[in-house]
């Protein structure tokens, strides 16, 4: 377990070694977010129910805000990235990304997205006609923990896949051109470190939505700030794991 504590450790490091430039480095990210909750925002008839048919009243505007919403993320991801991996004279350039970057990111983010539809739909099918088997074979009791026990494996699993092939998002923002075939066999040497670095993820995000939950109980009116919060720290855990991983696996860094 020394290496997936390593990829934590590193990964936390990034984050609160310097809170001031985590939080300069994820402001483009967090306004484009604001803008794109306000247009969204806009975009829904608020006098109507939440359950009525015509709610959305502008839907270029509901459009503009998944677009803003894409612009988003992807500005909260690349910008991490290229302050967790460049170096030396390239360090002036980590918040100026150009078009080409925004494009080969999307184009990478493409790619996972297709893989993993294709996982979710496939292994999801199986996951559930394996759970009914268990189920009416045992009984709905043992069935019942059976089932919890499949999915738990199933997205796990499925978190170490998208691990495996997602080196190619922090190459993408480096100005780097990798398939996902190379970030597959770049990881081969420590899947099973990452197959545990999903398990101690899966644990976190578990804590810290207990945690977002228990305050949201206690603070009913800061819900959706508790939301919006839980939301940041948990992508920014994914996209240091994935660039402290590319620099260990790539640039020969120590996890140290």
């Amino acid at each position: 377990m020394n290496i997936p504590i390593g990829i934590l450790s590193r990964s936390f490091q990034l984050i609160f070694a310097q809170p001031h430039r985590t939080l300069f480095v994820i402001a483009p990210g967090a306004v484009l977010y604001l803008f794109a909750a306000a247009l969204l925002f806009m975009s829904v008839d608020q006098a109507a129910g939440p359950e009525a048919s015509n709610a959305i009243k502008s839907y270029p505007m509901l459009a503009a805000a998944v677009v803003v919403t894409c612009l988003a993320w992807m500005s909260f991801a690349i910008l991490w990235h290229r302050h967790a991996l460049l170096e030396g004279d390239q360090r002036a350039k980590v918040m100026r990304p150009g078009a080409d970057v925004y494009g080969q990111y999307f184009k990478s983010t493409l790619v996972i997205f297709l893989i993993m539809f294709v996982l979710v739909l496939g292994g999801g099918i199986a996951t559930g006609i394996a759970a009914l088997v268990v189920n009416v074979a045992a009984g709905p009791m043992i069935g019942g923990f059976a089932s919890i026990g499949l999915l738990i494996a199933f997205f796990t699993g499925l978190s170490w896949v998208l691990l495996r092939i997602s080196l190619i998002l922090p190459a993408a923002a480096t100005g780097h051109d990798m398939g996902y075939q190379h970030s597959w066999d770049a990881t081969r040497p420590v899947a099973r470190d990452i197959f545990w670095t999903a398990v101690l993820l899966a644990i976190i995000n578990t804590v810290l939505q207990q945690l977002a939950i228990g305050l949201a109980g206690a603070l009913p009116a800061y819900t959706l700030i508790f939301d919006i919060a839980l939301a940041a720290i948990q992508g920014l855990v994914y996209v240091s794991v994935l660039s402290t991983l590319y620099g260990h696996l790539i640039q020969g860094r120590s996890l140290s």
